[in-house]
């Protein structure tokens, strides 16, 4: 379950495609413009099918555009082919002079292949990239990667990192409340998710770890209120059938 639940929120380190000019040539602007954003949209609305369409057709009209490119290996990504996918984030990072924004992009592709060693050296050409905006989120990636490899110090190191460069970022003290909980570290796993749920008020996934520690401390009262918020906030989640089960054991 905790593997599951690890990558279930994958796409926090994902930077989405975004709705912005591309540079065509002046008879092929509006087409190709009008099917990058009608794929962009496809994407959006979790229709990978009709974007890989639209996007396929921006392609012919400018194959040199990364956004494009980007686009393209997240639709397919959804529709798992990985090997297309990692081909297009290449061509995004050498068309747009290595845009970190795209190394970030493979390398959270790499983590979902569990390809750990390549996706920490991706992550870390983000990190260090000085143009880089998001670096929380590379340096997240990194943690999680050695995670996933039991390198638990390097872990907890990345994280940290993460923390300290962007104190706001809910995502980091959430993955650092998890390797606590791993590490039957209760006390630390619950200051963090506590951490999280503060920084981020409507993420499920933070309360239900959070009922997962006062498990564990055996404080049902505390757990059952924690997985009550779960099921209000995402009651067709994963997260949420899975608080439904704790409910029923501590109302037994």
């Amino acid at each position: 379950m905790l593997n599951r639940m690890l990558m279930a929120g994958l796409s926090s380190l994902l930077i989405m495609v975004a709705c912005v000019p591309v540079e065509k040539t002046p008879s092929d602007q509006a087409s190709g413009e009008y099917h990058y954003m009608m794929g962009v949209s496809a994407l959006n609305e979790q229709n990978p099918t009709e974007a890989l369409k639209e996007l396929l057709q921006a392609e012919k009209f400018n194959d040199r555009d990364p956004e494009v490119q980007n686009a393209l290996a997240q639709a397919y990504w959804i529709k798992q082919a990985h090997d297309l996918a990692e081909d297009r984030f290449k061509r995004a990072i050498a068309l747009s002079n290595n845009d970190p924004k795209y190394f970030n992009n493979l390398a959270a592709l790499y983590l979902s292949m569990e390809r750990y060693d390549d996706a920490i050296s991706a992550f870390q050409n983000a990190a260090d990239n000085l143009l880089f905006d998001r670096p929380e989120m590379a340096w997240t990636g990194i943690g999680l990667a050695n995670f996933q490899k039991q390198d638990y110090p390097a872990a907890q190191r990345a994280y940290q990192k993460a923390m300290s460069i962007n104190p706001r970022y809910y995502m980091a003290p959430f993955r650092l409340g998890e390797l606590y909980y791993n590490q039957e570290r209760p006390v630390e796993a619950l200051e963090m998710f506590t951490r999280t749920i503060t920084l981020a008020p409507d993420f499920p996934d933070g309360y239900y770890w959070q009922g997962l520690v006062y498990m564990k401390t055996k404080e049902p009262a505390k757990a059952k209120k924690a997985f009550l918020e779960v099921i209000r906030l995402a009651p067709k989640s994963e997260s949420a059938r899975l608080a439904v089960n704790y409910l029923k054991i501590i109302n037994q």
